[in-house]
């Protein structure tokens, strides 16, 4: 990830990292320039354009003249307008990404360039399963804590969806348990069944605080 804004490189590092992919960052072109140099070869670059010192479309055109064109590029950028822009790296419009990137669309990307199949792990073991069937329903937050979560969720924001428990238990003590749930599902990266979780009418409809 190449980005001269922290937040931005740390936000592709909390997606990525958990699922087994190894992301160095760098915080300008030239800092790409060098990691290249010291014999790291990723099999992905992501970059954002605007940046002091060296844009990223003049990093990009040393990355391959430099002989890697192997690697794939995707843009990360603040404007969608750059979609509809010709670039002379070959990029086409399904190689940008808009900030705040959607997870999904990120993951998509990765699967689609990467050729990757996904192995999905059970979330819990088979007693702690059990134990989940047979508790009582949880308490629901209320009505606008449920459609903002269904929000962040459906836009597959992941700092945003890691924020609402914490939220949801500061507000309503009461759902605790549910927060916990969506924590450990978020940390998997599991937003189908998030989603699938928040809509339910029949969990804990009836013991909502």
């Amino acid at each position: 990830m190449v980005n001269n804004e922290e937040p931005d490189r740390e936000l592709l590092v909390q997606l990525l990292q958990p699922m087994g992919f190894d992301l160095p960052t760098a915080a300008s072109g030239h800092d790409c320039l060098d990691l290249l140099a010291a014999s790291y070869l990723p099999d992905v670059i992501f970059m954002d354009l605007a940046m002091p010192g060296m844009v990223g479309w003049e990093t990009l055109r040393r990355v391959l003249a430099f002989g890697h064109q192997r690697m794939h590029f995707a843009i990360v950028s603040a404007n969608a307008f750059d979609k509809a822009l010709d670039n002379e790296v070959g990029l086409r419009p399904e190689d940008f990404m808009v900030k705040p990137v959607r997870h999904t669309e990120l993951i998509a990307w990765l699967e689609h360039r990467l050729g990757l199949r996904w192995i999905y792990e059970w979330p819990l073991p088979v007693e702690a399963l059990a134990e989940a069937i047979a508790a009582p329903p949880r308490v629901l937050p209320d009505a606008p804590q449920l459609a903002a979560l269904l929000e962040v969720v459906n836009l597959g924001f992941y700092q945003g969806i890691m924020n609402k428990p914490e939220e949801i238990e500061a507000g309503q003590p009461s759902a605790a348990a549910f927060a916990e749930d969506l924590r450990v599902l978020a940390r998997q990266f599991q937003f189908e069944a998030m989603s699938r979780q928040i809509g339910n009418p029949a969990v804990g409809r009836d013991q909502r605080a």
